[in-house]
């Protein structure tokens, strides 16, 4: 098995090596992932987890196939993240604690930097003295030489006298480069990178001081002394029923003249009402969970009137729904009064995240949970959020919608992507495709490419390209 182990970590850097060097993200990705998730799979226990997060994987790399977007593929490397921790550390209370277990081997991968090297001479070179002896001074060497160089090329660039004096160690390492078979600094630093995510993947080095933080799943809140805090409670209430006060005129000028009577307000007016009013509004929804929180952090959970301040609180969360309700019509009418961007759509993604904390709020309250339950669920309904956007074409909605405004910002469209070309051909058949700037620069390299760079969304648009050609 440790034969085996090692013999995958080398055969994942070479497929590395081969699939990504100047390749665009696409079938590559996917493939590589494919047996990173297989491969992982071998060692992890079978269960219903285990299995939903492998199909997890897969999704996500294939959203990276079918869509190509730059969020497609933050998502995948985040879910990636998440699942290689997982296969890391199958005990991981949440999505956060298995993009962090990753985090911390990807860190300790660094300090166990020649393990692959050690365990191949131990595993297919006669152990004797002198191997010993070698093996030892490559082991204490190669962190020193690196820094070195890095150092050398630090301190040459910023200081002419000391370079004038090291010359000839810039000329012998330059050189070296130079001489040495098809070799190049940046896919030397390349193959290095992938040597060290690999290393953390294969490599089982053990995470002990953050253990019980990521793995630790108890949720429930358990009374340890009766709360005889009558100050602390009074405060809580108080706070909850002036709040709702509050927030109870809000919402009531919101509804009249928002929802009903939006028809009388002006273009600056709505203007102000998403760019101020929006995020403020976001702001308070999250300050108030964070009031929340504290609140029922301890002893008021299990306070002799901690129903009343529960119904309070529910009334408080629900009027916040009500608040959100308001913010997701503001940047709605905004969106049909000037059209569709990346930042509007970007608002209604946190709209979305912050219902969902309101909603997991509301469960801690009444089950009496505690912080952990917050993270926990939080993370994995975050983590399903970003897996089902990923498969959204946001550039194409956004086209979509802008190019049928007659009022539409044709030079914001163009910025988006050369993929939105089809769709402004569809309502200005006379476009011309010399105006879209970097199709030029996507024709070239896509000339570069090999079949490791294949994706649907290129695919398509090649298509396209080729049967519009005058």
């Amino acid at each position: 098995m440790k034969n085996f182990k090692l013999l995958s970590f080398y055969g994942c850097l070479t497929v590395y090596y081969f699939f990504f060097w100047r390749e665009n993200i696409g079938i590559n990705l996917f493939i590589f992932n494919l047996l990173l998730l297989s491969l992982s799979f071998i060692y992890l226990p079978k269960t219903y987890k285990t299995f939903a997060l492998l199909v997890v994987g897969i999704l996500s790399s294939l959203a990276v196939v079918l869509v190509n977007s730059d969020f497609s593929i933050i998502i995948n490397l985040l879910v990636m993240s998440i699942v290689l921790g997982y296969a890391a550390l199958p005990s991981i209370n949440s999505a956060v604690s298995g993009g962090l277990a990753f985090a911390v081997r990807l860190l300790l991968s660094f300090r166990y930097i020649t393990e692959p090297i050690s365990q191949l001479f131990e595993n297919f070179a006669p152990r004797n003295v002198l191997l010993s002896k070698v093996l030892k001074g490559l082991k204490i060497s190669i962190i020193p030489v690196i820094l070195f160089i890095i150092f050398l090329i630090i301190f040459q660039n910023a200081n002419p006298v000391f370079e004038e004096k090291t010359i000839f160690l810039k000329d012998i390492i330059t050189l070296f480069f130079e001489k040495f078979p098809s070799f190049s600094i940046q896919r030397t630093l390349y193959t290095f990178f992938g040597f060290i995510i690999l290393n953390a993947i294969f490599f089982k080095h053990e995470i002990g001081f953050a253990r019980d933080f990521l793995t630790n799943k108890e949720v429930k809140l358990y009374r340890e002394t009766a709360s005889k805090s009558t100050n602390l409670y009074l405060t809580a209430f108080s706070t909850m029923v002036l709040l709702n006060i509050l927030l109870f005129f809000v919402n009531m000028i919101d509804i009249e003249y928002l929802w009903l009577n939006l028809e009388g307000t002006t273009a600056p007016q709505m203007s102000k009402l998403v760019h101020s009013g929006t995020y403020l509004l976001i702001f308070s929804i999250l300050l108030s969970i964070i009031v929340l929180i504290f609140f029922f952090k301890g002893e008021l959970n299990f306070h002799k009137n901690q129903k009343r301040l529960a119904l309070l609180s529910f009334l408080w969360i629900g009027q916040n729904v009500l608040l959100l309700i308001s913010v997701f019509i503001r940047n709605y009418k905004y969106i049909e009064m000037y059209g569709l961007t990346r930042k509007r759509i970007g608002v209604g993604v946190f709209l979305i995240i912050t219902l969902i904390g309101l909603i997991t709020m509301t469960l801690k309250i009444y089950k009496k949970l505690n912080l952990r339950y917050i993270l926990i669920s939080n993370s994995w309904a975050l983590m399903a959020l970003g897996l089902l956007l990923s498969f959204i074409n946001f550039d194409a909605i956004i086209a979509e919608n802008n190019l049928k405004r007659p009022d539409c910002d044709l030079n914001y469209v163009k910025s988006l992507s050369v993929r939105v070309l089809p769709v402004i051909k569809k309502y200005h058949p006379d476009f011309k495709d010399e105006e879209m700037v970097f199709l030029k620069l996507y024709k070239s390299d896509q000339e570069k490419y090999t079949w490791l760079s294949w994706n649907f969304a290129d695919y398509q648009f090649n298509q396209f390209l080729n049967t519009t050609k005058p």
